[in-house]
């Protein structure tokens, strides 16, 4: 019965989620999963750790222009058919393109698209690659009139290096 118990104890602390909260201020460098990261504006990040996968969860800490989550996929490959995933990436997103972008010795692909949410018009980008063998992808909604996010993450310039641990 005593081992029962351990090994129900055992279970719920491999499945329960580790968070943690954090305010990192304006142009101040984030080390996450071997990435460094950088943000335009002051942000609250919140890191969820799993088994299995950790996650970065990213919001304005002072207006609501954008919205990020990092994943590191529990993958070791990405071997499913791409086409028909390709098409559900973005439900009704207009102008939707893809592309590819290396940084850093890198190759991204990178989804763009258009789509309306609660009456906002949102760019949405969705950032894949692999990296030593791990998998990542970064999901992105920023609002489309504001020029100085589009520049800054449509080229990127969140990623300041990748490399995972």
């Amino acid at each position: 019965m005593l081992r029962v118990w351990q090994l129900l104890i055992g279970m719920i602390f491999c499945l329960t989620p580790l968070s943690s909260q954090e305010l990192i201020l304006k142009d101040k460098l984030v080390l996450w999963q071997g990435n460094t990261l950088l943000f335009p504006e002051d942000v609250v990040i919140r890191e969820t750790k799993l088994a299995f996968e950790s996650s970065l969860h990213v919001y304005p800490a002072r207006r609501e222009p954008f919205f990020i989550v990092f994943r590191k996929l529990p993958l070791q490959e990405l071997n499913f058919p791409k086409e028909s995933w390709e098409r559900e990436i973005f439900w009704r997103g207009k102008d939707l393109e893809k592309t590819t972008l290396e940084k850093n010795g890198i190759l991204f692909t990178i989804y763009k698209a258009d789509q309306i949410r609660n009456q906002n018009l949102l760019r949405c980008n969705l950032w894949i690659w692999t990296d030593q063998g791990s998998n990542y992808w970064v999901w992105i909604l920023f609002r489309k009139e504001r020029t100085d996010l589009f520049d800054f993450f449509e080229n990127g310039r969140f990623l300041n290096s990748s490399g995972a641990n």
